[in-house]
């Protein structure tokens, strides 16, 4: 055997702290028999820490008593390598341990789908006639976002992050709610309204999110929600020069003129390359929690926070902001984790039973009982008994989002960018240009770059 394998048959005692405990996974569900024979699988990890504290518990849970030998990845960092080294080192991994299945992360899964290394789960769900339209759509069109526009992959789990609004803040101000998939110019026509009320608090907003740390860090989330990205990550090529970036540019100067929209102010610090920020930071920055911004995005995390310690105000939830050209559309929409079967498994068909009991109901339900992660069942907010979580699975992501793999453009460009986005920024925020002249000089200066730095430019 391989010296990187390890082999489980004993649950350690740190397994009792996972986020879904074994015992729930095997006993909360008795009539659900585990697949039958082979029952021999190698298992391959990216990330063995991620593994222990996200899936062994469900393998050992669902699967007591198979054989599985995991294979992990090892010390190798992908996120640090770019395009044909990270294919390359994954591909030898994967030629080198020979797993059956893998749990793939969503940076590595476009790449070595398209490079023709994962096998098509397209044929079993045909074959087995499993319905589909039981996940979420958002996750199985992430899953065929790729050359062929096949199933490479299931996700036990989606990430996206809705509309949340402070009813209270809505009726002391006498501004109606906000509505179901409103898009951005909606969204911040009615947080401008806020400002309009002589009596806002100080401190207050009609919009804030704690990670919006500047201007254009807004447009780019007004951006990516209709599917677009200041710069083409493939080619190195500038895009900006385009009457809807003006639109988007000029509609989040104007509100921030206005003095409708809030700034993350928290400090952070830096320690070998890494941002920390202390508790007291982000708790500090938590202003929708302390009632006072009318409306926020948020992930699921938001959502469990205000059911465990409900706040002084009553609030709502709602899909979106969502896409102008395209309402079933936000600004992201990911599975983290991917359950994929290499063409090189010599036990696909093992492989295929797991992921099956994997992607199954009774393991949806124990998402929904136990587990923190949104279930890419559709019935998860059923399960929970909460249409609260319905949201959630009302929207989808862009389909052909950048990928940081595949990317030519090196991390150097980025610095000097960014500080001439924010200089064009304030200076369309005071009325010393117009958002036409702080694009032209963002497209003319950045392309100037990219075609110093990136080779095939050059």
């Amino acid at each position: 055997m391989n010296e990187t394998r390890s082999r489980f048959r004993q649950t350690p005692l740190w397994a009792a702290a996972a986020i879904v405990p074994a015992v729930l996974l095997s006993g909360c569900q008795p009539e659900a028999e585990p697949p039958e024979a082979p029952k021999e699988l190698v298992l391959g990890v990216i990330d063995e820490g991620t593994y222990n504290y996200q899936f062994r518990a469900i393998f050992e849970g669902r699967f007591p008593d198979w054989k599985i030998t995991l294979a992990p990845l090892g010390d190798v960092k992908l996120y640090e390598m770019k395009g044909e080294e990270a294919i390359r080192v994954f591909n030898e991994y994967l030629e080198r341990e020979q797993p059956d299945l893998v749990i793939m992360n969503s940076l590595m899964y476009p790449p070595m789908a398209d490079a023709g290394a994962l096998r098509d789960l397209g044929e079993w769900t045909s074959r087995d006639k499993m319905d589909l339209s039981v996940f979420a759509p958002g996750m199985i069109e992430r899953m065929k976002d790729n050359e062929e526009g096949k199933l490479f992959g299931l996700s036990p789990s989606i990430r996206t992050s809705v509309l949340y609004y402070n009813k209270s803040m809505f009726k002391t101000y006498g501004i109606e709610e906000p509505r179901e998939r409103m898009n951005w110019n909606e969204v911040l026509g009615l947080s401008d309204r806020f400002t309009q009320d002589a009596s806002l608090e100080e401190g207050s907003y009609g919009f804030y999110e704690s990670n919006i740390r500047s201007p254009f860090d807004l447009v780019q989330v007004v951006a990516q929600t209709e599917g677009l990205n200041f710069v083409d990550t493939r080619n190195g090529r500038m895009t900006m020069q385009s009457e809807e970036w003006q639109r988007m540019w000029r509609m989040v100067a104007d509100s921030y003129r206005r003095g409708s929209l809030g700034l993350n102010g928290r400090k952070q610090k830096v320690v070998d390359g890494v941002t920390y920020v202390s508790q007291e930071e982000q708790e500090a920055a938590d202003l929708f929690y302390k009632g006072k911004v009318a409306m926020t995005y948020g992930q699921v995390d938001l959502m469990q926070k205000l059911k465990a310690k409900p706040p002084s105000f009553e609030w709502g939830v709602l899909p979106g902001p969502v896409s102008e050209r395209d309402p079933e559309r936000t600004w992201w929409f990911v599975s983290d984790y991917i359950f994929v079967i290499p063409t090189a498994a010599s036990r696909p068909e093992s492989a295929w039973n797991a992921i099956r009991e994997l992607q199954s109901e009774p393991v949806g339900k124990v998402y929904a009982s136990a587990g923190t992660d949104l279930s890419s069942r559709m019935d998860y907010p059923k399960w929970k008994n909460d249409p609260d979580y319905e949201p959630f699975y009302q929207q989808k992501g862009w389909p052909n989002s950048p990928s940081y793999v595949t990317s030519v453009i090196p991390t150097e460009f980025y610095q000097p960018f960014n500080k001439l986005v924010a200089e064009q920024m304030d200076a369309t925020i005071s009325n010393r240009i117009t958002a036409e002249q702080a694009l032209e000089t963002l497209q003319r200066e950045g392309q100037k770059w990219l075609d110093q730095l990136v080779p095939a430019n050059k």
